[in-house]
């Protein structure tokens, strides 16, 4: 090999020092930009999970303006029992909104989930099915709901982990203002998500609805 194709042959390539140096390089990009990409997907999903919540809402206003009243948050009586003591609220908001003909109908069918796999004892009017379905989240999850004659109620929820999938048993409270003490939309209703989390009652909650002071 002359002299002049052994200098073309290391300027055309990269050294070992030069590989490591890139390798480096990219290293501290990553520890740099991936939490900050975990954040960003965070609050994307928690975003759509107010969207939701928002298309929720509406169908709830819907109801209320055809019946004068929100949704319960209890199943209604003609079900009988109720298959457990899970999910109650959310059973109740999907009853009430995704029968053939309420507002939810042919609208909410994509948000819908059954953590804790239960069905009803039969079938409630206006649905092929029994399964006892829930309205969720971004994360899979059912959106804990609240009627507000219900708001002091304490209700157990069965979630999976976003992370691991595992179940995960938690209570979910109607959320009150920090100051005054008194129930959010006092006369109305709550939607809450368990956030990334999947544990109702921890910082990362989503309320779904604007919170602020009665």
């Amino acid at each position: 090999m002359s002299r002049n194709q052994a200098v073309h042959a290391r300027s055309s390539g990269f050294t070992l020092i030069e590989m490591l140096a890139v390798i480096v390089i990219i290293g501290i990009l990553a520890a740099f930009l991936v939490p900050r990409l975990a954040e960003v997907v965070r609050a994307v999903d928690v975003s759509v999970t107010k969207v939701t919540a928002q298309k929720i809402g509406a169908a709830l206003a819907e109801l209320s303006d055809d019946t004068g009243d929100f949704a319960p948050s209890n199943l209604p009586a003609d079900l009988g029992l109720p298959p457990n003591d899970t999910n109650r609220g959310a059973e109740a908001l999907q009853v009430a909104l995704m029968a053939e003909g309420k507002p939810g109908f042919g609208v909410l069918e994509e948000h819908l989930s059954n953590t804790d796999e239960d069905s009803f004892g039969k079938r409630p009017p206006g649905f092929n099915v029994t399964t006892a379905f829930e309205l969720c989240d971004q994360w899979g999850n059912p959106f804990a709901y609240f009627h507000w004659r219900d708001y002091g109620r304490e209700d157990t929820y069965v979630t999976l982990s976003p992370e691991t999938g595992e179940r995960i048993d938690s209570i979910a409270r109607a959320l009150k203002d920090d100051a005054t003490q008194r129930y959010h939309q006092p006369r109305g209703f709550q939607l809450i998500s368990a956030g990334l989390d999947g544990e109702f009652g921890t910082e990362d909650d989503v309320p779904g609805f604007q919170a602020r002071k009665d």
